[in-house]
């Protein structure tokens, strides 16, 4: 006589299949985020580069070393430029203080120094020589493998930041108590890596940050193009 065996007998599922079945409204809600949150990463978007706000043109510089400075030695690289005179004792000082730390926290930390340089251009370029800036430069501290500081004749200085960024620069003038000042602009500009100013920017903190964030979208840009 052959023993009875019912259907419930007959077949018993695998422990995964038993923990499937009683997980499966978790299984599925946890599949679900998954596949939301990778779909939001690759249709998400790069933050378009910004606008061109203007092109420079063809320039003849001299750096702190009095070595030629040009287009051709801007080419291929983002730059960071601020604009400063070395007896300056109004906007100079924290200008400059602004782009030693933005070079030490953001660049130098972000090992950014092969694609971002900074650039101090003087609008006292008759007191600026070379040596007086080199001379600026390490007093200040600045990394010189990836921050360059000109000067020119006053006419090639003119052109550069008047036409060029086009910034206004004041006549020199010293008042009674015998302090020397030239109006200026306090902005730093980033310029691509095709000679094209792309944003301007103030020198707080909150400012400072943004430049970083906007450097990055001109250094991966793919259609960052001249």
């Amino acid at each position: 006589m052959t023993d009875y065996i019912s259907p419930e007998d007959e077949y018993t599922p695998s422990p995964w299949i038993l923990w499937i079945r009683k997980n499966v409204w978790w299984i599925g809600a946890a599949m679900g985020l998954t596949f939301v949150t990778t779909m939001h990463f690759i249709l998400q978007r790069r933050p378009a580069p910004p606008p061109v706000i203007v092109e420079l043109p063809d320039f003849a510089l001299v750096d702190q070393d009095g070595h030629p400075f040009g287009p051709e030695q801007m080419e291929g690289k983002v730059w960071v430029v601020g604009f400063v005179f070395t007896r300056c004792q109004s906007l100079c000082p924290p200008l400059s203080q602004a782009m030693v730390h933005f070079q030490k926290t953001y660049v130098a930390a972000s090992r950014m120094e092969a694609d971002v340089n900074l650039l101090t251009v003087s609008v006292d370029p008759e007191y600026d020589t070379p040596e007086r800036l080199k001379a600026y430069a390490q007093a200040l501290g600045a990394d010189l493998d990836s921050w360059t500081f000109v000067t020119g004749t006053k006419a090639e200085i003119q052109h550069f930041v008047v036409d060029g960024f086009k910034f206004a620069v004041g006549e020199g003038k010293q008042d009674e108590a015998g302090v020397f000042d030239i109006a200026h602009s306090a902005k730093l500009a980033a310029v691509d890596r095709y000679g094209k100013v792309r944003h301007l920017s103030g020198t707080d903190p909150e400012a400072l940050n943004e430049l970083y964030h906007r450097l990055f979208t001109l250094m991966r840009a793919e259609a960052d193009t001249p």
